[in-house]
């Protein structure tokens, strides 16, 4: 019995009747055949195995792996989370530390990343998988959810709703492949939420009604712990269906007689309104205190940048038409999962018939139909009104993926069509008709107007006839036809076994529609092929065989050199690829996330690589600041980088699945690459304010000043890079010169504002093309880099080739070009011609650099840098990325000890075993002053939110056993038996249950009693079936289970 159940005390009389009743012979009543309790196993089977063999089996259609050489990883799935996934794998099996990762741009708190995208516990399926079949490992994670969607709905339906075992299995399937379910498998780590969403509602309609916690507080926390994210919108919504059940069932609570008397905040206080809300409120922020440990590390994560990544316009103005909710509620409506894309809420066509029938229903109130319309109309505001939109998505706009909360209105949209067909025998079927008659002309209306939605720049996606119409005007008359099968009593089962083999067959058929709708928006990664067998080169790259194409070269260098130091690859699985280092479990800068790091960033753009908005990218730099940043190896195909720099340390041959080659895959050193951690001048603190500035000067002016300035007192300024004078003629544009006034950072750190001189270069008018044209002579051995400095002004041309000597040698001014480009290896006194060709609008870059180009002085370099390496740190231990330790020898002017770790107020940093004080320089980097001579040195990174999160989740875990614990004591204390009418009452002045409750508990148990002092009538089978029918027809939405509702079993006691 509940901790919350009622006490009754016992009159005189009842105690005479209870010692009668202990003489008599224990006597166990026996149940009706129609009220024992059955077995539900069979039921939530085929709820978890019938959505998880669909999907196997639209994946199979499709020809994902084992079925074929495709796989089930799309758009960020195989950019971001398989990698992510990868790195899960290996702390689980190899372990390491959760706390940081190198893996990522420089290093970076990885709970961030985990508590947005891997806290699943189904990622625990990985371990299962071999390394070499992870892509297998995910599309076997993703039946797994969708799964256990069917099995948590169906658990739901019967503990609310005693349904049937083919309705319950039908509405369960319905949940479990919504088109939020179905698309969203590429975003799979918000599909815990769809999972916990039907316990999270049990939990809430629990609490309210018989005062149980326990199942609200465990789901809420679920929630919030498999993604933050996601568990903010279901906050919302929790907080929503709390006012939406109290207000429905609050006439059925017990009303405390102190709230009918006394001074108004007396009554307010004692009333069952303030008393349900308490306890809502108090296991709320209970469950987030347990999820603490997750919840305060992703706030942390969230300060580096991610608060900042959009600014949204929070005008309350209209995102679509009202038509379009009936449209996407329709089979086959998929329009996009880019910025335009509308709310994924196809549930069904049998939601769309019964979601007016909801309304008809006799069986349901008219409370009931008129708070849940209100709560319709609530979702329709949110998905309609920009500025409730926004709200929902945490205040920043989504990028891409809109609505990302529309699975609650799936739920709610099915919770009510289950309502509307347990009450199916008290509609009359002209108005089932009748409403299928009006789904059918709506149908049709959209047909005519012709509905076309946009999907990326300058493409469209008209919804297709066959797929939406023509199937959506079937279903309407078969479903008709099952729900007219399904009024007669005889006909009653075999209907409602048709009606889930036809939902089976709509889920299955709109699963496959939709899969293939996305793969043709967004694309798809084939398993294990690189080229095709025709020799055909791909967009997307197949994972698997891409991962071994370098894996060997990679873990040759890995099992040779376990020091710490940074690893990158030129040897991209697919273009745009930036998450290999996790892959591998190599040190990296390559790195794309939504939890970013907006310093890092901009710092690594201005070092001239490619990083933009929350991506970076091996792409761009030099030798020196690859030095400057440790990364000692390079994974590539080329074995012709700078030869004064580079030597081979690791090789072997590339292999396609089909198609054999020759080509080698290389792991070439940077035989100047420092230590993570080095000495370098104090100055550094305080010459580089401006160091992240807007990058109006070239980012290899500022590697050069850089360098000079970190040696600055211990010699004579190097000037490792040098720029080249070039003079330049123009063909088809006009040349002029523009002042642009901006903010900027001085020397002093203040902050200015001024102008910027740029050449500007015109097209002449009627002309295509136009050409800016350099000749110079290379004036040393070794590379010649080339990089502009500016900003993307409108009107601006991004459409730019250069040419060096006549060859094409890269594009410029894209998202991936505008960095340091290498445009190749030359001979002192070469004669080298340079052609930027531009189209399409006006070319600018800044006066600030008096060249575009450079080499490197590599007399200078090795000078430099060997002062730099000697008061380098050597790492003795290497624990984890969050711990390691070494020693270090500080030359005079070199007191400065300079990482090139991010700056981070969880690292702790101990000099010669006291702890020093950290400071940030060039506006991103960690450093630590010191003093000159020898140092031991350790690097532990313990940020507060992990304590603080730790200590919280551990005292709400407390908490919450010790009210667990409290409420099996109270219910051993407080119980209520009934014996032919007598009434046991052991009641305890600290128990919950007050006495305004045991009136009502005295009257159910005298109810019990006399229920069972009543002969027992057998009815026929039939009859007893059709009676319990009709009265769950006429129970409310909200029943209790069937095993509660049920009188007791009793027993005279000896």
């Amino acid at each position: 019995m509940n901790p919350n159940d009622y006490e009754l005390t016992p009159s005189a009389s009842e105690e005479t009747a209870t010692s009668e009743a202990k003489t008599k012979k224990r006597v166990r009543v026996k149940k009706p055949k129609a009220e024992r309790k059955e077995f539900d196993g069979y039921c939530y089977i085929a709820a978890f195995l019938l959505p998880f063999l669909i999907m196997l089996g639209v994946y199979a259609c499709l020809g994902k792996h084992p079925f074929g050489n495709g796989s089930v990883l799309t758009l960020d799935l195989q950019a971001q989370y398989v990698y992510y996934y990868e790195a899960i794998r290996r702390l689980l099996t190899e372990g390491g530390s959760w706390l940081y990762s190198f893996e990522r741009t420089l290093g970076g708190e990885f709970m961030g990343i985990v508590s947005y995208y891997a806290a699943s516990p189904f990622n625990l399926i990985f371990v299962l998988f071999p390394k070499n079949m992870m892509a297998d490992a995910v599309m076997f994670m993703q039946l797994a959810k969708v799964g256990t969607m069917g099995l948590t709905f169906a658990y739901y339906l019967r503990k609310t709703r005693k349904t049937s075992d083919m309705v319950t299995v039908s509405f369960s399937l319905m949940y479990a492949l919504c088109s939020y379910s179905v698309v969203q498998l590429i975003d799979p780590m918000w599909l815990d939420a769809v999972v916990f969403l039907p316990l999270l509602v049990l939990g809430i309609e629990s609490m309210i009604r018989e005062r149980k916690f326990i199942l609200y507080t465990v789901s809420l926390v679920a929630i919030f712990v498999t993604n933050y994210y996601i568990g903010y919108m279901c906050c919302i919504f929790t907080f929503v269906y709390y006012l939406y059940y109290y207000f429905l069932v609050c006439d059925e609570l017990p009303q405390n007689p102190k709230a009918e008397s006394g001074n108004k905040i007396k009554r307010l206080f004692c009333s069952r309104g303030f008393e349900t809300l308490m306890r809502f409120g108090v296991f709320s922020i209970l469950a987030a205190m347990i999820s603490a440990f997750m919840l305060l590390c992703a706030w942390y994560s969230l300060q580096f940048g991610k608060t900042d990544f959009s600014n949204p316009n929070f005008d309350p103005t209209l995102r679509f038409d009202f038509l379009d909710i009936f449209v996407k509620m329709l089979p086959g409506s998929y329009d996009t999962v880019r910025p335009n894309g509308l709310p994924m809420i196809y549930s069904g066509m049998l939601a769309v018939l019964a979601l007016p029938l909801f309304f008809m229903s006799k069986t349901i109130s008219s409370k009931k139909k008129a708070l849940t319309a209100a709560l319709l109309l609530f979702f329709v505001v949110s998905f309609s009104v920009n500025t409730v939109d926004l709200v929902w998505h945490g205040f920043s706009a989504p990028n891409w993926l809109n609505y990302r909360y529309s699975f609650v209105f799936s739920f709610i949209v099915i919770v009510m069509a289950c309502d509307a067909i347990r009450g199916l025998k008290k509609i009359p079927f002209s108005w089932i008709a009748s409403v299928g008659t009006v789904v059918a002309l709506l149908v049709l209306v959209v047909q005519k107007l012709g509905y076309t939605f946009a999907q990326a720049e300058g493409k469209t996606n008209d919804l297709d006839d066959a797929k939406c119409i023509v199937i959506s005007l079937i279903l309407v008359g078969v479903y008709v036809f099952i729900l007219r099968y399904m009024q007669y009593d005889k006909m009653e089962k075999s209907g409602a076994f048709a009606l889930a083999i036809i939902v089976c067959v709509e889920m299955f058929a709109t699963s496959l529609i939709t899969v293939g709708e996305v793969q043709m928006d967004v694309g798809t990664v084939q398993y294990d092929n690189y080229l095709s067998d025709n020799g055909k080169t791909e967009y997307y790259s197949g994972y698997e065989g891409a991962i071994r194409r370098i894996e060997h070269v990679v873990n040759e260098v890995l099992e040779k050199d376990t020091s710490l130091y940074r690893m990158e690859s030129t040897v991209y699985r697919r273009e745009g690829g930036v998450n290999e280092p996790m892959a591998f479990g190599f040190n990296g800068i390559s790195h794309s996330t939504s939890t970013l790091n907006a310093d890092v960033i901009r710092f690594m753009n201005t070092l001239g690589y490619s990083s933009q908005a929350h991506w970076t990218k091996y792409l761009g730099g030099t030798s020196v600041s690859d030095a400057l940043l440790g990364i000692k190896y390079v994974v590539t195909k080329n074995d012709k980088l700078d030869p004064n720099v580079y030597t081979v340390a690791a090789e072997g041959k590339e292999d396609y699945k089909f198609i054999p080659t020759e080509n080698t895959i290389y792991a070439m050193q940077n035989t100047k690459a420092l230590s993570l951690v080095y000495g370098v001048s104090p100055d550094v603190m305080t010459e580089l304010n401006d160091f992240n500035n807007p990058p109006y000067r070239s980012a290899l002016d500022i590697q050069n000043e850089l360098v000079n300035t970190m040696l600055s007192g211990v010699m004579d300024t190097p000037n490792v890079i040098r720029g080249i004078y070039a003079d330049f003629t123009v063909d088809n544009c006009r040349y002029s010169t523009y002042s642009h006034s901006h903010d900027y950072i001085d020397e002093n750190g203040e902050k200015q504002y001024g102008p910027t001189k740029y050449h500007v270069f015109t097209p002449k008018e009627g002309e295509d093309t136009a050409t800016i044209t350099y000749a110079f002579e290379a004036e040393a051995d070794g590379p010649i880099y080339f990089h502009v400095a500016g900003v993307l002004f409108s009107g601006m041309s991004t459409d730019c080739q250069i040419y060096v000597n006549g060859k094409k040698v890269c594009n410029y001014f894209t998202n991936e070009s505008w960095v340091i480009q290498n445009l190749g290896t030359f001979e002192k006194g070469d004669s080298v011609k340079v052609e930027i060709e531009f189209h399409n609008g006006l070319l600018y870059y800044a006066k600030e650099s008096d060249s575009v180009f450079y080499y490197i002085d590599y007399d200078a370099m090795n000078e430099a840098f060997s002062a730099l390496e000697y008061a380098s740190m050597y790492v003795e231990e290497y624990k984890s990325d969050a711990r390691f330790s070494g020693t270090i020898d500080l030359p005079a002017g070199q007191e400065l000890i300079f990482t090139t770790i991010p700056y981070d107020e969880g690292w702790q940093v101990y000099v010669d075993g006291e702890k020093a004080e950290t400071v940030q320089v060039l506006g991103t980097l960690l450093a630590i002053p010191s003093t000159e001579g020898f140092h031991e040195l350790e690097f532990v990174y313990r940020p507060d939110c992990a304590v603080y999160g730790g200590i919280l989740s551990i005292l709400g875990i407390v908490i919450f056993a010790v009210l667990i614990l409290w409420s099996l004591l109270a219910k051993k204390r407080t119980r209520v038996s009934a014996n032919g009418g007598a009434i046991h009452f052991f009641y305890h002045k600290g128990d919950e249950v007050n006495g305004w409750a045991l009136e009502m508990a005295e009257e159910e148990a005298a109810n019990a009693s006399d229920e069972v002092a009543k002969p027992q009538e057998t009815l026929p089978e039939t009859e007893m079936a059709e009676e319990n029918a009709i009265a769950s027809e006429e129970a409310p939405m909200e029943e209790a289970p069937a095993e509660e509702a049920s009188a007791p079993e009793t027993k005279s006691e000896e």
